[in-house]
């Protein structure tokens, strides 16, 4: 089964970890056949920074940290960087974007007096025939009123999740042997964002190489 099949699967995965998950969420996919343990050096190829294209000369410090934490990874499995002209065993692409996701909550009860599940009106003492196969009317105290309110309840709110994808590809045949997709949900402070792409990037290449 080839490495394209595979990866186009990765998205899939992700969904299907991402209830129980933590952040970031890291799927990891490579070519079988390929001898790992031949490659020795890399070159940056360039990144994609939400959909553009930006050369292997790029001086933006953003990206820039980007690309350092995936070089530090490599570093660290015994690969020498050196520039795209040298030849390098691996080219190294690397994938950024952003996406605003919205979810929607609706909760059954309203909370009344007693916490979430307790609602007060009429025949919640008592109850009579039936009593327990209905729902219990919900109110709230206003101004010296007691107000009838919407047991049903809808909050929704938005979320951001970027996507890190790295690709490692055969210098002399351009072909990818290896990719990892990392998600993560962003928050307003750029250095916790940073933080969790970098502990996402560790979790990457932790079993890297990978085995047969």
């Amino acid at each position: 089964m080839s490495i394209r099949f595979l990866i186009s699967c990765l998205a899939l995965g992700l969904l299907a970890a991402g209830g129980c998950a933590e952040w970031p969420k890291v799927v990891t996919d490579f070519d079988s056949s390929a001898e790992f343990s031949a490659f020795r050096t890399f070159a940056f190829s360039g990144i994609t920074d939400r959909g553009k294209e930006v050369g292997p000369s790029d001086n933006s410090p953003l990206r820039g940290r980007i690309k350092e934490m995936v070089y530090e990874q490599l570093a660290a499995k015994g690969f020498r960087q050196v520039g795209v002209e040298d030849r390098p065993d691996l080219l190294v692409h690397i994938f950024f974007g952003v996406k605003d996701k919205q979810h929607v909550q609706s909760t059954g009860m309203t909370p009344g007096l007693y916490g979430p599940g307790y609602g007060w009106g009429p025949g919640y003492y008592g109850g009579g025939p039936g009593y327990y196969g209905r729902q219990v009317e919900t109110y709230e105290y206003h101004d010296g009123e007691w107000d009838r309110v919407n047991s049903n309840r809808v909050t929704t709110y938005e979320e951001r999740v970027g996507t890190l994808i790295v690709d490692l590809a055969v210098s002399s045949k351009k072909e990818l042997v290896w990719r990892s997709v990392i998600k993560a949900a962003l928050g307003d402070n750029l250095e916790e964002n940073f933080q969790m792409a970098n502990k996402g990037v560790a979790k990457a290449f932790k079993d890297y190489p990978p085995g047969k």
